[in-house]
């Protein structure tokens, strides 16, 4: 199983939190149920899991259970009683994954954490669109994760970096010292195999065990037609064609020019208003990463932004590079006429939205781009050009 740093936000739950449900929510395919289960085994006796998209029959028991008492006996019954998944109560972990698919679920967490027999953790996609669907939100009695696809360290974890190497790697960063020639050399390697491969865990693991691109560009591609397959299936009738329109404009919006996200390009004359619910949603369903403008680089950012200006960025680096065709060898090869400026941009918004940052972007004559908000201070970014070139200097790497 890849090393995830969501563990450590389930341990500080599971140690510090007994009031409370956790609710891990994200795009699909970014390793949710995977990190819950894993969690499970290492921490409790006993896992019953209710998987609603593969177990629809699950729904009903929320749907018609009058008392918590009868909502785990209806559980346990539910479950195959060939195999020992009663439940002990204290050191049994209830996974309610694929929640989205049974709002009733969600509105029972609350009587479950007063009850105190289980603990509970909900995994979910497309939470944010479908919450209109859940009569009574436990409110006070869930915290949540946003998870996201491997950022870098994880995939340097994943590739066999050893930690004293990252170690040193950060020691030479806060001293603003050059690393050795060939850790930095290394890792600059590792770095351009991160763009092409993405976070993705199915893809991640594809390509360690088995080196294989074209395997690895083909499970992008999948992941990117479930995309496509959600928007079909959960979004709005009226709004689903223009959803859809502007995750298709993503990726060419991303290689031109543009400084911002332009409708008109989905569109002639088209406006914000025709489009703000599918941007909402496009959004809300986590596979596309919003930057809203700012007219001046000043804290707060937040209260400065102009949402009608913005850009959009890929969930995924990987998925961002699978709809660029031929792309992979020349960022493996380093080939200078790569269209650097769109996937190192993507994978910088990436990773700082991974981090808990919110991106906004500021643009002017003078300063070309300069996007990032974290909580408490402004980080400058360059463009794609510039980052390219920073990282092809000698000291890049540092």
């Amino acid at each position: 199983m890849l090393r995830r740093k969501i563990t450590s936000q389930l341990e500080n739950w599971y140690k510090t939190s007994p009031q409370t449900a956790l609710c891990i929510f994200g795009a699909r395919q970014v390793g949710k149920t995977t990190v819950a289960q894993a969690f499970a085994r290492q921490n409790f006796q006993k896992m019953v899991e209710l998987n609603f998209l593969l177990e629809p029959g699950a729904a009903r028991i929320f749907k018609t259970a009058e008392s918590c008492t009868q909502l785990l006996e209806r559980i346990y019954l539910f479950k195959d009683t060939s195999i020992d998944t009663s439940i002990v109560p204290g050191n049994t972990l209830l996974l309610l994954d694929e929640i989205q698919e049974c709002p009733a679920a969600r509105t029972a967490v609350r009587g479950l954490v007063l009850d105190g027999t289980v603990r509970v953790i909900e995994t979910g996609s497309l939470l944010g669109v479908r919450i209109s669907e859940i009569k009574s939100h436990p409110v006070g009695y869930e915290e949540y994760l946003n998870m996201y696809p491997l950022d870098f360290e994880e995939f340097l974890w994943a590739a066999g970096v050893q930690e004293e190497t990252l170690n040193h790697l950060k020691q030479a960063f806060d001293a603003r010292v050059p690393v050795d020639a060939y850790t930095r050399h290394r890792l600059l390697d590792l770095w351009r195999y991160y763009l092409v491969v993405g976070g993705m865990p199915a893809v991640c693991q594809e390509f360690f065990t088995t080196r294989d691109l074209p395997e690895v560009v083909h499970r992008q591609r999948q992941i990117v037609e479930s995309y496509r397959s959600d928007i079909a299936k959960y979004a709005d009738k009226p709004q689903r064609p223009r959803i859809l329109e502007v995750f298709e404009s993503i990726p060419p919006q991303l290689a031109s020019q543009n400084l911002r996200f332009y409708l008109s390009e989905i569109r002639k004359g088209a406006r914000i208003a025709e489009f703000e619910q599918g941007l909402d949603w496009i959004i809300k369903a986590g596979i596309a990463l919003p930057s809203y403008n700012v007219p001046e680089p000043q804290i707060p950012l937040e209260l400065n932004e102009k949402r009608s200006l913005f850009r959009l960025f890929f969930l995924d680096t990987g998925l961002l590079c699978s709809c660029y065709p031929g792309i992979q060898l020349p960022i493996l090869q380093n080939e200078p006429d790569v269209n650097w400026g769109a996937v190192l941009e993507n994978a910088a918004a990436q990773s700082l939205v991974s981090a808990g940052f919110q991106l906004f972007y500021f643009s002017s004559k003078k300063i070309w781009e300069a996007g990032l908000c974290p909580p408490e201070r402004t980080v400058c970014g360059a463009g794609g050009n510039e980052i390219r070139q920073f990282l092809s200097s000698p000291s890049g790497a540092e």
